[in-house]
């Protein structure tokens, strides 16, 4: 009998402690990544640190700086706790470290940051509220100051996604199991781009798309882009993969059909509601 209470005792106390001592999760994960640019990454850090809304972790990755950044970013997660910091052991690219963020993300929403941009006080607070008060969407875009509006409802959004990426990038949040339920990942063969082509892929695993009107972030419009490359050569790649999503035989032959055609095959998809698709249609295939 005493052997068999210790057993129950022992259940007990692991129960308990099961229960005292669960990792916090924040609401949301903050993901950046950054590359040569301990010169300006403070503004973004310090845009981050100042929301209104408290409840997330801020996770940095250094994608192989060897100039100042970690002397920049240790002086802030001193005084910080929710910042988590990690380096690259060579620069490794921006597909890479995001995917690396990601699976670091504990967060149900994730929130993109780029180092040199810096939010708005209120965009994360705006964003999260967004996203409670409308559970069917799945990504929700911000206004970027100064740059043309997004489209705030998933129709439009959609529309203009497969023509280009209308989202952007470090304006969004979106919610994490809606990629790792459906095992979404950056594509870490491209090297430019990649933020159209993961957006394009969400789309077509059935994401809703969503915006506010708000604008959640400014560009720092004279930062240097280390990582830029021939922009137009990477979008031909990602129109490929979308021609091979509607047309999987024959891509080019989706890109060379007449606008009724075209419309007829994207309809076929469901991307968007059935009212919207059968606009599409009636409006260009009289």
């Amino acid at each position: 009998m005493k052997k068999y209470f210790l057993i129950f005792l022992l259940i007990f106390v692991v129960g308990i402690g099961a229960v005292v001592y669960r990792p916090y999760v924040p609401k949301v994960s903050v993901v950046m990544l950054t590359y040569k640019r301990g010169d300006i990454v403070s503004k973004a850090i310090e845009s981050v640190l100042a929301q209104t809304y408290k409840d997330f972790e801020f996770i940095i990755i250094n994608d192989g700086s060897l100039d100042n950044t970690d002397e920049v970013v240790k002086k802030y997660k001193r005084n910080d706790k929710r910042i988590r910091y990690y380096k690259n052991p060579k620069n490794m690219g921006i597909a890479y470290s995001r995917n690396r963020a990601f699976g670091l993300a504990r967060a149900p929403y994730i929130m993109i940051m780029d180092d040199d941009d810096f939010s708005l006080n209120e965009r994360m607070e705006k964003q999260v509220k967004f996203l409670d008060e409308n559970p069917q969407i799945d990504v929700v875009v911000g206004q970027i100051k100064g740059f043309p509006r997004v489209p705030q409802n998933h129709n439009a959004i959609a529309s203009f996604l497969i023509q280009h990426n209308v989202v952007g990038n470090a304006n969004i949040m979106y919610r994490r199991d809606f990629a790792k339920n459906h095992k979404i990942f950056y594509d870490e063969e491209l090297k430019i781009s990649e933020d159209w082509d993961y957006w394009v892929r969400m789309l077509f695993s059935g994401a809703k798309f969503g915006a506010i009107n708000d604008d959640v972030l400014e560009r720092e419009p004279l930062s240097l882009k280390h990582h830029v490359k021939n922009f137009e050569e990477g979008n031909k790649v990602i129109r490929q993969k979308i021609g091979e999503y509607f047309m999987p035989r024959n891509w080019e032959e989706f890109y060379s059909a007449d606008a009724c055609k075209k419309v007829e095959i994207i309809a076929e998809k469901n991307l968007f509601s059935k009212d919207f698709s059968k606009h599409l249609v009636d409006a260009n295939c009289k």
